[in-house]
């Protein structure tokens, strides 16, 4: 499926408008075509992606006709990606349709509005011969519900800088021409019919310090829903970040959210965090392998180290991937996404949400550090080995809460919570480093035999194996040691904000 990332800005011209010389812009020449097009826009009836400013298309005309979707990737850029146009008209393409499926939520598309371009495209390129930059000065008629016509110019980057495209809108402007209202032909069209988009609080309330965060969060979650259905690096492990961080405000912050109402949503983001868990896990699991792999000296025991059973662990990797898409396509987790929609438009904000934010997140961030300080009194105490693997597992979860409380708390309690998260930041790191070995040495124990076949039953699998867990099991006393000192360096854990 062909992609590519468009960094493109927009300027709204009038008809009677001559545009300003680009020659000397483009030192290789600039090359001027024509086109006619004509593209049929898809969407469901509330029209969910326009609301995402996500846009999907079925273009005929030009030098990339076929199906478009356009998703916003970062600041002022949008990834988009292709498929053939084919002769089905009213079937949208099933991999593109999937990479929408978190605004479209199982809603059909259907056809929602009509575009006809007639496009005079001016090309700039360098002395290579390379393209720097697109310039498209474009006469729209637009339908949906009523007939619109305009005229626009799109600036859109090749290889050239961002300087380059502040030249350009430089000289439109000076030329007369206005940045658009909308930057996106299909919002022109379909106006105020776009649903807007669920504002980020921005009051100095309690309530209003935790919905921000909160917004943050779900948008996180959201961003990254395509990146993991593309597998791309880190994408899974950020999304499972989000729904942790989105339960974690659930949890920490009882004197702002009510718990009794939030409580499902938040026992449905502990379960895809299930989900994503064991694919992240993998990763992790992997390059702890292969760190070790190298660490090893040249012969183990009379053999070689080996890593062709780690093909086995990218299959396993692979497999749970596909479980993964397959939750993302399915109606639970639709239903959990309205969940949070409906959690950041109408918030079961308590009575003390409404209150100054200072005393409100300082009573409920020390509620935090006191759960881990109770968590680290049971490791410390723990009698025998299993229970105290459990309690320390314990410590990090609780320390991880009392991070993303700090964190949350920071902009408002200042230096305090800092120390709060730096502290707590810093133990989770070293158990969770801990508890990676501990799910290594797991995962090496039940699948042995998988992976001895995954490497030809060669003897240097048995013997790595071991010498992997073995180092694992040092390296764990180790983290556990230092975990202490960590603890020990940081504030009062009955009173960590004095």
């Amino acid at each position: 499926m062909p992609d590519h990332i468009e960094i493109e800005t927009t300027y709204s011209v009038d008809t009677r408008t001559r545009l300003p010389d680009l020659a000397d812009l483009a030192p290789g020449g600039m090359e001027e075509s024509t086109h006619e097009l004509d593209a049929t826009y898809y969407d469901t009836d509330a029209l969910s992606l326009a609301a995402r400013r996500i846009t999907l298309r079925r273009r005929t005309g030009g030098t990339d006709a076929g199906w478009h979707l356009k998703i916003p990737w970062g600041p002022d850029a949008k990834r988009e990606f292709h498929a053939p146009l084919g002769r089905d008209t009213d079937t949208v393409p099933a991999e593109l349709a999937r990479l929408a499926a978190s605004a479209v939520r199982g809603e059909p598309l259907r056809p929602v509005a009509r575009i006809s371009t007639r496009r005079t495209e001016y090309e700039l390129r360098d002395t290579a011969g390379e393209s720097l930059a697109l310039v498209a000065d474009d006469t729209v008629t637009g339908e949906a519900t009523t007939t619109t016509a305009w005229r626009e110019v799109e600036i859109e980057l090749a290889s050239g800088g961002r300087e380059l495209q502040h030249d350009i809108g430089r000289r439109l402007t000076s030329a007369g021409a206005t940045p658009s209202a909308t930057g996106s032909k299909l919002l022109t069209v379909l106006g105020d019919r776009v649903p807007p988009p669920v504002p980020r609080p921005r009051g100095d309330t309690a309530g209003d310090v935790v919905l921000a965060y909160l917004w943050d969060q779900v948008e996180h979650l959201l961003t990254h829903d395509p990146k993991v259905r593309l597998d791309e690096p880190d994408a899974v492990h950020q999304m499972r970040v989000a729904t942790r961080r989105i339960r974690a405000v659930l949890q920490v912050f009882p004197s702002v959210l009510d718990r009794g109402s939030t409580r499902q949503v938040a026992d449905e983001l502990r379960d895809l965090a299930g989900v994503l868990g064991l694919a992240r896990d993998l990763e992790v699991l992997r390059d702890r392998c292969e760190r070790w792999i190298d660490d090893l000296p040249e012969r183990v025991a009379g053999h070689r180290p080996t890593d062709t059973w780690l093909r086995a662990v990218d299959d396993h990797r692979a497999a749970e991937m596909e479980r993964i898409t397959e939750e993302l396509s399915g109606p639970r987790y639709f239903a959990l996404l309205e969940a949070l929609d409906r959690l950041r438009a109408d918030p079961p904000l308590t009575e003390a949400a409404h209150r100054e934010a200072r005393p409100v997140l300082s009573d409920d961030l020390l509620g935090a550090c006191r759960r881990m300080s109770a968590a680290h009194d049971r490791a410390v105490a723990a009698e025998d080995a299993d229970t105290r693997l459990t309690a320390w597992h314990d410590v990090r979860k609780a320390a991880k809460r009392a991070r993303y409380a700090a964190t949350l708390a920071a902009p408002v309690l200042g230096k305090r919570a800092k120390r709060v998260r730096t502290w707590a930041c810093g133990l989770q790191e070293v158990l969770g480093e801990h508890q990676d070995g501990v799910a290594l040495r797991t995962y090496l124990d039940e699948h042995a035999p998988t992976l001895v076949e995954a490497g030809d039953h060669d003897d240097g699998v048995l013997v790595t194996l071991g010498a992997v867990a073995g180092a694992e099991v040092v390296r764990g006393e180790a983290l556990i040691d230092e975990a202490a000192r960590v603890w020990s360096s940081g504030p009062d854990p009955r009173h960590p904000l004095a």
